[in-house]
């Protein structure tokens, strides 16, 4: 079925304008191995050509989507939001103020798995928080913060306490020093490795959690449970964000049962919230499988293709953590058959 759901979405796309490999990532919902093998398929068959970098519809092709029922598809997500539901008219100082923050951060490195989200899909994260009374006088839990969130809940002031648990030094020492120079005292850094327990004084002692977590199966399950052993109990809240691009509808429902099976029910799903700026060369020079298996020759991608889904969690009754103790994993936990843009070594 994923199959089929490439082939019509990707006739009904191209049937309004061709695109590149990269904008049909980001336009088709469905997970990079799939759509590379169905896009193949459809240049195979003649209903698909590749020009000039650009996918587009043959005439065999049209007459394809006629046959389906297809017609060009048109647009109507919200120009101004982009479907977020989010706008910053009242909050444009505090954007701003974060944009100012962050001036000079560390750079995100391709080789362990970092990708920061755009500075307006941070704080537009906050405000969603906010605006769901997830922030106001909360203790709040991050694990892992590349993308610096933990400094847009700093600024915006509602946050009683903002706790960062992170394994790359440079991030904790930016933190630090930006928490220093505006005087926040409620900020608590960690160095941490998600393969061992969090600190003892940490258990049972927050109102929500974020994290960005990897995206096998073991590595989201292990993610959530150093999250949910962190919440005081029953009525926690926890964000996340999970793509389609790395994760397949598959895999969705296996993180949706490992949700249940925590104590959780899933309340909001932001479709395509956060916009990843990933180091574009790095896509060819490290050889990513986005680009080796990509079923024509592609030059690095020139529109941030890289998108995902920011959930919102609430514990229903008391929430379980599904992995305890220390983890021996490697490797694998940040890479299967379906991660196509995460550093492969």
């Amino acid at each position: 079925m994923a199959k089929a759901r490439v082939r019509h979405l990707a006739l009904r796309i191209l049937l309004a304008k061709p695109l590149s490999y990269w904008q049909l990532l980001k336009q088709i919902d469905v997970d990079i191995p799939t759509t590379q093998k169905v896009l193949k398929e459809l240049l195979e068959e003649g209903l698909l050509e590749y020009q000039n970098n650009l996918f587009s519809v043959t005439p065999k092709g049209k007459e394809e989507a006629k046959i389906l029922g297809l017609s060009p598809f048109v647009s109507i997500r919200c120009p101004t939001c982009q479907g977020k539901g989010i706008t910053f008219s009242s909050f444009q100082e505090l954007l701003e103020f974060f944009q100012e923050l962050i001036v000079e951060r560390p750079k995100a490195i391709s080789e362990y798995d970092q990708g920061y989200v755009t500075p307006a899909d941070t704080v537009a994260r906050v405000l969603f928080m906010y605006q769901l009374g997830d922030i106001e006088g909360k203790q709040i839990f991050l694990l892992g913060d590349d993308d610096l969130t933990s400094l847009a809940l700093l600024a915006s002031g509602w946050p009683k306490e903002v706790t960062v648990l992170e394994i790359d030094e440079r991030i904790l020492k930016f933190l630090e020093k930006k928490a220093a120079s505006k005087g926040w005292t409620n900020l608590n850094i960690f160095h941490y490795d998600a393969r061992y327990p969090i600190p003892e004084e940490l258990r049972q002692k927050f109102d929500v959690f974020l994290t960005d977590p990897v995206e096998t199966v073991g590595g989201l399950r292990l993610f959530l449970s150093r999250c949910v052993e962190a919440l005081k109990g029953e009525g926690g809240v926890g964000y996340f964000g999970l793509t389609h691009l790395e994760a397949s509808r598959r895999k969705w429902w296996q993180v949706q049962r490992d949700i249940l099976d925590m104590g959780f029910t899933i309340t909001d799903i932001l479709r395509n919230f956060h916009t990843y700026l990933l180091e574009r060369d790095d896509i060819l020079n490290l050889e990513l499988r986005v680009a080796k298996e990509a079923p024509v020759e592609v030059k690095k991608p020139e529109i941030d293709f890289y998108t995902s889904n920011l959930f919102r969690i609430y514990a229903a009754e008391l929430p379980r953590p599904l992995v305890k103790g220390k983890v021996d994993w490697e490797r694998e936990l940040y890479y299967d058959e379906e991660a196509y843009v995460t550093c492969p070594y």
